[in-house]
């Protein structure tokens, strides 16, 4: 269950969301509850598909 960022594109609010599986498409801005949001990308993504899913696989310091 991943923490995504997202940015609404209706009032610039900036909020993290916790995702399971198919909830995607019912994001809502927590702000102004518009739908029209668009996923950020973030150093945690980028460590989450380079490091895999452990965190006993990340570098020292990192877990």
């Amino acid at each position: 269950m991943p923490i995504f960022e997202y940015q609404c594109d209706s009032c610039k609010q900036e909020f993290e969301k916790l995702v399971f599986a198919g909830d995607e498409p019912d994001i809502t801005c927590p702000e102004c509850k518009s739908r029209d949001v668009t996923k950020k990308m973030s150093a945690a993504s980028f460590m989450g598909k380079s490091m895999g899913t452990c965190a006993a696989d990340a570098p020292k310091g990192f877990s």
